[in-house]
Parts: structure tokens; C-alpha cells; sequence
């Protein structure tokens, strides 16, 4: 049943990259493709994909077709990092979820800004060498405020190979001296939604743009809470699933997650 089902996935993926190959696809940014001079407000989702290729990989695909106005940026994640060998599997499903106009990133930790530079050089080396990411999801930011030569050099060192976009990851408020050295910084990373009031605290000035909200334990997405939380953030993930790992599986609803951000997102405020 296993072998039956991977090659159900591997036919899947000759039809993806045939069908993409023969139409020129394209990627766009979100930016690119509304204009950054209209009022475009950029509204998409987050998702971490800590799972080798599987069936949530073409769940991911056949959902983005759906909503191709929703950006979406997904998060790979081969070994806690790229892994000690290029994967032939990562590749091509990676370049699937590109050539889809998806925005995909590796995973990294920086070890709160403890971790050698050294080491995460030549980590961000592989994933562009294996797999041509876009950039980087840079895990266990510091929020301390006396970390940010750290992140400002690291972030310089990782765009000069290459990595052009990257999240930054503390999991809560951080300043904007942290902040500032990302495209994007996750400023929540907890089970449950926080207190709405608590909001404006959470991103602590930094920009919606720059702004990103990542919820598990959530056992459904409500329209009115996700209405509020896209004031303040530009990227949102809410999952059900929980710990040990609340990444290895996508959520049950996010055909709807991805409906609610297609219809509330502010395209032209």
C-alpha cells in the first residue's frame, strides 16, 4: 500500500511539472502581481511543512490552484535543517511548489543568537544548492534587543549566497531592532489565539507587512477573530494539530482557512 501510494504521488508530480512546463508559469509575488502602488495589502498564509513529500505536499498544490489570489509561503523542514544529503524527492517537490507561484523557505535555527554564523552559512549553501529555495525561515529568533548585530549580520551573510527572502521566528513580540532584518517575523508562535486586545502589543510597531501569526490547537477558524487578527498581521497559520508536532500534518480545515483569507483579505483598502 505504501509503494502503491508513492507512486500515486510520483505520477501526480509528472503531471504538476508537465502541465506547469507546457503553460510558462511564472512565479509572482503577491507584490509583483497587484502592484505595489494601488493600496495592495498583502494577505496570505504561513505554512510550516515539516513532513517528507507526501499527500499534504499535493493537498498544498491542489488548494493553491483554488485560491491563486491567497500568497502563500510554505516552510520546509528535511531533518531540522537540509539534512546531511540532497534529496531527490525534496527537489522535485519543491520545484513543484515554485513553479505553482508558491514562495518556499528552509528551515533553520539560530539557537536564540547563539548558534555560528559558520554553521548556518553553509546550511542556507545546501538548501540553495539542492533545493533553490527562495530564502530562509530563520527558527528560535531572540527577542532580545542586544541580539540584533547578530541578525543584522547573519541576514547580510544569507542574502549575499542568495536567500533573498527571510522569517524571522522569536514566537513573540520582539523589537524593531530585531525585527527590521526580516521580510517577515512570526511575532506568535503558541496553542490558541491569543487576546485580541493583546494584539498591537504582540507586533509592538513593527509593520502588518512585516507581520505574521502562527496558531496551533485551534480547533476551528472564525471569521470575525481572523477578520481582526489581518489588521495586524499579513501572514496567518491556524492548525489543529498540536504537539509533539503540530506540523507534521496540515490542518482538517484548510480548505476553509484558505477561503475565509481569499474572501477577507483588504486588496484594495
Amino acid at each position: 500500500m505504501v509503494k502503491y501510494r508513492k507512486a500515486l504521488i510520483s505520477i501526480f508530480l509528472v503531471v504538476v511539472l508537465s502541465s506547469l512546463t507546457a503553460i510558462g508559469y511564472h512565479y509572482y509575488s503577491a507584490e509583483e502581481r497587484y502592484g505595489s502602488g494601488h493600496g495592495y495589502k498583502v494577505t496570505g498564509l504561513i505554512i510550516p511543512l515539516y513532513s517528507d513529500p507526501n499527500g499534504s505536499w499535493i493537498d498544498i498544490l491542489q488548494i493553491h490552484r483554488q485560491f491563486p489570489d491567497v500568497p502563500m509561503i510554505v516552510i520546509i523542514n528535511p531533518d531540522n535543517g537540509p539534512g546531511q544529503n540532497f534529496s531527490h524527492d525534496y527537489f522535485n517537490w519543491t520545484q513543484a511548489l515554485m513553479n505553482a507561484g508558491i514562495r518556499v523557505i528552509g528551515y533553520v535555527y539560530t539557537e536564540y543568537g547563539s548558534r555560528s554564523a559558520g554553521v548556518i552559512e553553509s546550511q542556507t549553501i545546501d538548501y540553495l544548492n539542492w533545493y533553490h529555495v527562495n530564502g530562509l525561515f530563520l527558527d528560535e529568533v531572540s527577542e532580545y534587543s542586544n541580539y540584533s548585530s547578530y541578525y543584522e549580520d547573519l541576514t547580510d551573510i544569507c542574502r549575499s549566497l542568495g536567500a533573498e527572502y527571510i522569517v524571522g521566528n522569536p514566537g513573540t513580540s520582539a523589537p524593531l531592532n530585531i525585527t527590521q532584518y526580516f521580510n517577515l517575523t512570526v511575532l506568535y508562535e503558541n496553542p490558541g489565539i491569543p487576546p485580541l486586545e493583546n494584539l498591537s502589543l504582540i507586533v509592538n510597531g513593527t509593520p502588518r507587512s512585516h507581520s505574521s501569526i502562527i496558531c496551533y490547537d485551534v480547533e476551528a477558524v472564525n471569521e470575525s477573530v481572523l477578520n481582526t487578527i489581518l489588521n495586524y498581521f499579513s501572514y496567518v497559520y491556524f492548525t489543529n494539530r498540536g504537539l509533539p508536532n503540530p506540523y507534521a500534518s496540515l490542518p482538517e480545515y484548510l480548505y476553509q482557512e484558505m477561503s475565509l483569507v481569499s474572501s477577507l483579505h483588504p486588496a484594495n483598502e
